[in-house]
């Protein structure tokens, strides 16, 4: 004879399977909240020095560019600008010692695919939870016979 279960040890696996849910998204996400948006700053910079792109792999242009109201030089990560060409560069976070900086178009601020799929991923498995809690919450309805019983 089978053991029928009740109602309230079905909220119980529920809730169970829910905080495991959960406690796993927040332990993936936790991590990764803030990463990758460091304060990147726009400025214009000015091509003082242009390098020639056939010069080689490590051939960069060098800019002047205002940073924290001081016009310092710094190294543009591209080649092939025209002397006294402006460029909207993106400064980094550390602004101590030489600087790199690369043209504003070379990143994107838009977040990463991969926290944009991650994102996805949660609100698809969270909707798919719930369906499954609501089918296993529903009742099964009794199917009649068709036919006559046999007794």
């Amino acid at each position: 004879m089978a053991v029928r279960r009740s109602p309230v040890t079905w909220g119980l696996v529920l809730l169970v399977i829910a905080l495991v849910g959960l406690g796993t998204a927040v332990a993936l996400w936790w991590p990764l909240t803030g990463a990758g948006t460091a304060a990147l700053q726009r400025a214009s910079a000015t091509v003082t020095r242009p390098a020639s792109c056939g010069a080689g792999g490590s051939a960069l242009d060098e800019v002047e560019v205002k940073v924290d109201g001081q016009v310092r030089k710094a190294k543009l990560d591209g080649c092939g600008h025209r002397q006294a060409e402006v460029v909207e560069v993106l400064l980094p976070e550390d602004r101590s010692g030489e600087l790199t900086v690369q043209t504003a178009g070379a990143a994107s601020d838009a977040p990463p695919l991969r926290a944009r799929l991650e994102t996805l991923m949660l609100c698809l498995s969270g909707l798919a939870g719930g369906f499954y809690a609501y089918l296993v919450s529903r009742p099964v309805p009794r199917l009649r016979s068709v036919f006559p019983a046999i007794s």
